[in-house]
């Protein structure tokens, strides 16, 4: 049997390549349809990977831009230009760009396959403008992907939370609904992240930098991930402003984006003592700073409509606590658990306030944030889902013949 996994943008490109070897190791071929243009590094790249086939990709400089809505709907049709002669017992499309869900429902239909789309980011819900959704543009954005799911056989969403906005259990039409969290794309390989406690440092087995944690003076703050316009660099600045206040904080900033200058500008003319690592992919470098952190933060525009990240999930690995203001799947995890701290906007001060007063007894913590991490976000729980979700699918479509 075969499968076709389509994807357009490289971000998504590591959950494609993980549900195409589960399903290369049930036995099936799979094709991937991927992009040839590096959405992080927006510059276009020449790769040979076996399976893959990498669409002609118009290139676009800025996220929020015509031009890269344009690029999506370019490359949603050639993706239908390519597959619609083909033959494919599943397609498997990962959702945005918005485009693909019209087009994957052709497919479809042409192909008599089975089709999972699967919903990472909600797009336009997330724009950071207020009010854009009475736009006639914007609304018929969303209605792109709206008005097809209901020819998938399965809709998978990365977290919860997505499948309470979209409301999927309360229309009809959509006949099969999943939860598959984004995993980790790997753990450090030397020096694990995770081992035996050898001298009792916090007596849960997670391995920390003792000297950092103990430190009275001051308090290790990890940010990890894009800095853009989706993330809240007020709030983030405020919180952190009223925990030095308190307690000095050395912020460890682990990423890049457009907004990188700007954000070290504002922590800087408020005094917060600031470490730059630039982009780290060695995972034993981002486990080495993170044992010296006693929370990360993972904090957004209001606006975002999101219920987990995927920094959430490195701070998981890592069994560092959260400072958060995400709602759905993390807020109820912190809320819980008591793995974190969650922080509303309008209290900055009272956040900060518990994020001092916490920062000592919530490190007993680690090891259970650990054990939620290995239960929800590993590669091995990802394929739980699979296994029961899409394989289902394909024995449907076998038992048809």
């Amino acid at each position: 049997m075969r499968a076709v996994i389509v994807t357009s943008s490289t971000s998504y490109e590591p959950r494609a390549e993980k549900v195409g070897h589960f399903l290369e190791a049930c036995g099936y071929q799979v094709l991937w349809l991927e992009s040839d243009f590096n959405h992080r590094e927006k510059r276009k790249e020449q790769r040979q990977l076996t399976g893959h086939q990498y669409v002609d990709t118009v290139p676009y400089r800025k996220n929020l831009s015509v031009r890269r809505l344009y690029s999506q709907y370019d490359f949603a049709r050639k993706v239908f230009r390519i597959l619609k002669d083909q033959t494919a017992d599943l397609l498997y499309v990962l959702i945005p760009a918005n485009s693909l869900t019209p087009v994957a429902a052709r497919i479809k239909k042409r192909c008599h396959a089975r089709l999972v789309v699967d919903i990472i980011d909600l797009w336009p819900e997330s724009l950071p403008v207020k009010g854009l959704e009475r736009f006639w543009p914007v609304q018929y954005w969303r209605k792109l992907r709206d008005d097809y799911l209901g020819a998938a056989d399965l809709v998978l969403t990365e977290c919860k939370f997505y499948q309470e906005l979209l409301e999927l259990d309360r229309r009809p039409e959509i006949r099969r609904t999943g939860v598959m969290y984004w995993p980790k794309e790997k753990e450090a390989g030397d020096g694990p992240a995770w081992e035996p406690d050898k001298g009792g440092q916090t007596g849960d087995g997670f391995r920390t930098d003792r000297e950092a944690l103990q430190d009275s003076s001051r308090l290790h703050i990890a940010y990890l991930g894009s800095i853009n316009h989706i993330i809240d660099m007020e709030l983030i600045v405020d919180i952190l402003r009223f925990v030095d206040q308190k307690k000095k904080v050395r912020l460890h900033v682990i990423g890049d984006g457009e907004s990188r200058e700007v954000f070290l500008e504002k922590l800087e003319a408020q005094g917060i003592e600031t470490e730059y690592y630039g982009i780290l992919y060695e995972e034993e470098k981002k486990q080495k700073i993170f044992q010296q952190c006693s929370f990360g933060i993972n904090v957004m525009k209001e606006s975002v409509r999101v219920g987990l990240t995927m920094k959430s999930v490195d701070y998981f690995c890592y069994g560092l606590p959260l400072i958060n203001n995400i709602q759905g799947d993390t807020w109820k995890l912190i809320r819980q658990y008591g793995i974190g701290v969650n922080c509303g906007r309008e209290d900055p001060e009272g956040c900060a306030e518990k994020i001092v007063e916490v920062s000592e007894t919530i490190q007993e913590k680690r090891g259970l944030i650990r054990k939620l991490y290995e239960e929800l976000f590993t590669q091995e729980a990802m394929e739980n889902v699979l296994r029961q979700e899409v394989l289902p699918l394909l024995a449907e479509k076998e038992a048809d013949r």
